[in-house]
């Protein structure tokens, strides 16, 4: 009647076990990860710029504001129309400004036209809001995408550009319609 009471837990062998295979797997993930590594982090920026987009394209829908995108060479960031002026969206983390990672760039292609990042660039409307001056336009910056409350958007192809590890060009394509569809990738032309 009085076998022997097994003990409960681990024994510090098994938890050593345990400790030495989860390192393995960590190292062989890492491995496997760094030779596409910089390809990866071009996808999960154009993922984030697509979902990011499509929720505000919600909240332009469900509100009946007026948002827009204003995307530079290392960063993009959303702005909304209040008052006739264009408004960063900063305080929501979501949609504050996005630095991207560094070595990657974007190439902003709006309504099938190549964009001048210029400083003196006349405006997308035919008629300005309001006049304004070039300390105005910094604080208020006008949108080259537009996200329209009929859920409508600015059609465009934004590239998100890197060097490979071999030196070659590395891209993402993330294409948006005057529909308001988001992809990644190009729109076939029965779309």
């Amino acid at each position: 009647m009085n076998k022997a009471k097994r003990q409960q837990g681990f024994t510090l062998l098994e938890v050593m076990l345990v400790v030495l295979l989860m390192g393995l797997m960590a190292a062989a993930v890492t491995m496997s990860i760094g030779s596409g590594g910089q390809q990866q982090v071009l996808s999960r920026e154009a993922q984030r710029f697509m979902a990011t987009t499509e929720a505000l394209q919600d909240e332009a829908v469900l509100s009946g504001g007026f948002f827009g995108i204003v995307v530079e060479e290392h960063k993009y960031h959303f702005v909304v129309m209040h008052e006739g002026k264009w408004h960063p969206i900063e305080q929501d983390n979501l949609l504050s400004e996005r630095e991207l990672p560094a070595g990657i760039v974007t190439d902003l292609e709006v309504e099938g036209l190549p964009l001048e990042q210029d400083e003196e660039q006349q405006s997308w409307f035919d008629e300005p809001l309001i006049d304004t001056n070039a300390e105005e336009k910094k604080k208020f910056p006008e949108p080259q995408i537009m996200l329209l409350p009929s859920g409508e958007m600015t059609s465009f192809k934004l590239r998100f550009i890197a060097a490979g590890d071999a030196g070659q060009q590395l891209e993402k394509l993330v294409s948006g319609n005057n529909l308001g569809r988001l992809m990644l990738g190009e729109f076939d032309e029965l779309s």
